[in-house]
This record gives C-alpha cells, structure tokens and sequence, in this order.
C-alpha cells in the first residue's frame, strides 16, 4: 500500500510539473503576442511593461517574473518571431518542382511570411530602430540578422543542391536580404498593395534569374532545364 502511494505522488508531481511547465509556456506565449501588438500600435519607447501586461492580462510582477527588463522580453519576442516564421518557411518550401518553380513559389512565401505580415514587419522595423540606440538591443538585432542569413542559405541550398556554390549562396542571400530589409521598410506605409508587390515580384525575379544563370555558369549546364 506504501509503495503504491508513493508511485501515485510521484505520478502526480510529474504531472503537476508538466502542467506548471505548460501554462509557464502559454502565459510567455501570451507576453510577447501582447510585445508585438502593443511594438506595433506604440513604438519601442512607448510600449512600457504596464502597457503590456495589461495587453497580455498578466500581472505587472509576473510579466517581471519571466522577462525582468522590457529589453530583454523584447529580445525574446524578436527570438520567438523569428523562430516562429523561419519554422514555417521550412515547412511550406517546394519539393519535386523545376528550380525556376521553386525559386519562384520561395519568393512568394517570403513575401507572405516577412513582408505582408504587418504584426511581423512593423515588430522587425521597430526593433531595427530601436536597436539603433541601445546596445543590448543592437546585439539581439545582429544576432537575428545572422540567423535571417544562414536560414536563408539554407532555403537556397535546399532547392538548388550540392551543385549550388558558396560564392553564389552568399551573394544570393545578401541580395534577398537587401529586398527584404528595404521592403519591410515600406511596407506599413504601402496603400496601393497590389503595385508594391509587382515590384517585389519584379525584384526577386531578377535575382531569380541572375542565379539560375550563375548556376548554369558555375555547373557547366547551359543546357540542361532549370
């Protein structure tokens, strides 16, 4: 009967644990959805904490409790966001399909993913501007750059293989970055979506075929269907 007992409470401890574990996890979840609404409708230096637990429906000493510095939770939610989106892009890339197609359906999900998702980009270009003055957010920022790039490197040799150069992934990368970054840019301030993303199309299409071209070069396979 001892025995059974203490097998039930260390059953139940386990189980308590895990449902301590997973509301911790909803109620973080909860913060930085509430972080990128308020990032969005106020701006880095106007979302304070008491902003965003009251967004969030936390309390002001739990919302300290997991992020102890609004720079910090920042920081997290940027984490988070980009985790979030580059997990997706991972799971929608094209399987099976011309280089040309894959290249081409890559683009448009990027577009979905990081620059017609107005919580997202809003969120990215506030960060950006706030990390302008303030060190700790400068380092949170560079580190997603460097992120953005290697999940970007990934998604190219993903879909162009070992036959794709490093030379040619990292030129690639730098150009989808600079479109990205510039894109994002505008986009809260875009009315006439329809135009802005012709020209999007009309940017990824020329980088499109400038690497299709240099892969050929670099291959040796001017006549092979890409």
């Amino acid at each position: 009967m001892v025995r059974r007992e203490v097998v039930l409470t260390t059953v139940s401890t386990v189980i308590d644990g895990e449902d301590s574990a997973r509301a911790a996890s909803s109620t973080r979840e909860r913060i930085m959805r509430a972080t990128v609404e308020c990032f969005r409708e106020y701006g880095y230096e106007k979302s304070s904490m008491k902003k965003i637990s009251a967004r969030a429906g936390v309390s002001q000493a739990l919302l300290h409790y997991h992020f102890d510095t609004k720079a910090k939770l920042f920081e997290s939610t940027m984490a988070n966001l980009a985790q979030t989106l580059f997990a997706a892009a991972a799971a929608k890339l094209p399987h099976g399909k011309s280089l040309r197609e894959s290249l081409s359906e890559a683009a448009d999900l990027l577009y979905t993913l990081f620059i017609n998702n107005l919580d997202a980009v809003t969120f990215m270009v506030e960060f950006a501007a706030a990390a302008n003055h303030n060190e700790f957010l400068r380092a949170a920022y560079i580190s997603y750059r460097d992120t953005q790039r290697q999940e970007l490197a990934n998604m190219l040799r993903g879909i162009a293989g070992d036959r794709a150069p490093a030379s040619l992934i990292n030129e690639t990368v730098h150009l989808v970055e600079t479109g990205l970054l510039g894109m994002s840019m505008q986009r809260p301030f875009v009315s006439d979506e329809p135009s802005f993303r012709a020209d999007f199309d009309a940017y990824f299409q020329t980088v499109t075929l400038r690497f299709i071209d240099k892969l050929e070069s670099a291959s040796g396979m001017n006549a092979a269907p890409l």
